[in-house]
């Protein structure tokens, strides 16, 4: 009995030592695969990604699987942040039709190992998603001025694609929006001059507010240089009626809207255009000198008046006054109410405002087309605006 017992052990050795080895391989196999998929680069061009995708038949011929899958596979897109330190519950869905490929957005971060994308919004910027190997979008409404992380080098580098305010962005997302063509109150019913709604007293555009009412009447509803009661407060209800529903409503009494947006940056237009333009109440606006890019068409180019095209506020009185005396060059700036918008197609807000797809699908779109930025992106700057910008002098 001992010599069998002997030679079992002996045969049984060799055979556990060789399940432990394959049971090892297995093992590393499978944690280099899950490691590469974590920490592969991010930026793939579409060339990588088709060869990736594709096979080799027993004939040595080659096999595309890579536009079977783009077709059928449903891309997914993962809001990865808070916004405004609150979890959004997002959760759509476009089949192929609806969109050019499937498409499904939601902000369930479970589902991190499925996304094809991670939305980060850079008010949130913390913590960042927790793969590399698919791109990062970064979402912003807000100014780099206000927004600091948007000047940061290194934290920009590590997205891929810009969803943001700028028409320059990959996905063009501005808070201003296509104006309704509600025919305003006829000019002789317009019983205000100028209204100012204003809730961030930055120094620059609140001393030019401060210098225009030497030489005109502008009736203040906000916070800064507030000489009106009658408006809700900016986070406010009357009667189940917000703020912006409030301050458009009384807007449509007054001939003109003070819009001075907070800061100058590049292409930083806000909702208060938006708002006068739906009052009928014509813009009177502080703004970037890329203003025009968001006044498409043959009408809407001519309906605001920019505060840049005059030297000092008094000049600005001065031709307010004279409109204010002069009803048929005064709807001028009101014509596209009656004409309609005209051709705005092949302009970047026009396209904003009449897409042929809705936003998170055009997101799809780029990420199965392999569309991204290789090097991340660049760092958004600005300056704070300046007295001398606009020609005043601080308590002149």
């Amino acid at each position: 009995m001992g010599g069998r017992e002997f030679a079992l052990k002996f045969l049984l050795l060799p055979c556990t030592v060789l399940l432990i080895v394959l049971f090892w391989q297995r093992e590393m196999s499978t944690f280099t695969r899950e490691n590469a998929l974590i920490k592969q680069p991010a930026m793939k061009n579409s060339a990588q990604r088709h060869m990736e995708l594709s096979t080799t038949s027993s004939s040595g011929d080659a096999i595309n699987i890579n536009e079977s899958e783009s077709s059928t596979k449903t891309w997914l897109v993962v809001y990865w942040s808070t916004f405004f330190g609150t979890r959004r519950k997002l959760h759509e869905k476009w089949s192929k039709g609806e969109c050019p490929v499937p498409c499904e957005l939601t902000s369930d971060i479970s589902r991190a190992k499925e996304a094809d994308g991670f939305v980060v919004h850079a008010r949130d910027p913390k913590p960042l998603p927790p793969i590399e190997s698919v791109p990062w979008i970064l979402q912003i409404r807000e100014n780099p001025v206000y927004t600091p992380i948007l000047k940061d080098t290194g934290y920009m580098s590590k997205f891929n694609l810009l969803k943001s305010y700028r028409l320059d962005s990959d996905f063009p997302d501005p808070s201003v929006l296509l104006p309704n063509l509600t025919p305003p109150i006829p000019f002789k019913n317009k019983t205000g001059l100028i209204m100012a709604a204003l809730s961030n007293c930055e120094p620059v555009r609140t001393e030019y507010m401060r210098q225009l009412m030497k030489f005109v009447q502008v009736d203040s509803y906000g916070a800064c240089l507030k000489n009106q009661k009658g408006l809700v407060g900016r986070y406010g209800k009357d009667k189940g009626t917000d703020f912006r529903d409030a301050k458009s409503i009384l807007a449509r009494q007054y001939k003109f809207t003070l819009v001075f947006f907070n800061q100058d940056c590049d292409y930083f237009v806000d909702a208060q255009l938006h708002h006068a333009w739906e009052a009928g109440s014509v813009p009177i606006v502080m703004a970037t000198d890329k203003l025009d890019e968001f006044l498409p068409g043959p009408y809407l180019n001519h309906s605001v008046i920019k505060v840049r095209d005059f030297k000092s506020p008094q000049l600005l009185a001065d031709y307010i006054k004279h409109l204010s005396n002069n009803e048929a060059e005064y709807n001028t700036y009101l014509e596209w109410k009656w004409k309609g918008y005209g051709d705005i197609t092949g302009t970047a807000i026009g396209n904003y405002w009449m897409p042929k797809y809705p936003m998170y699908c055009q997101v799809c779109v780029a990420l199965s087309e392999g569309r991204q930025h290789k090097e991340g992106l660049k760092a958004i700057p600005c300056n704070a605006r300046r007295f001398e910008d606009w020609g005043i002098t601080k308590g002149a």
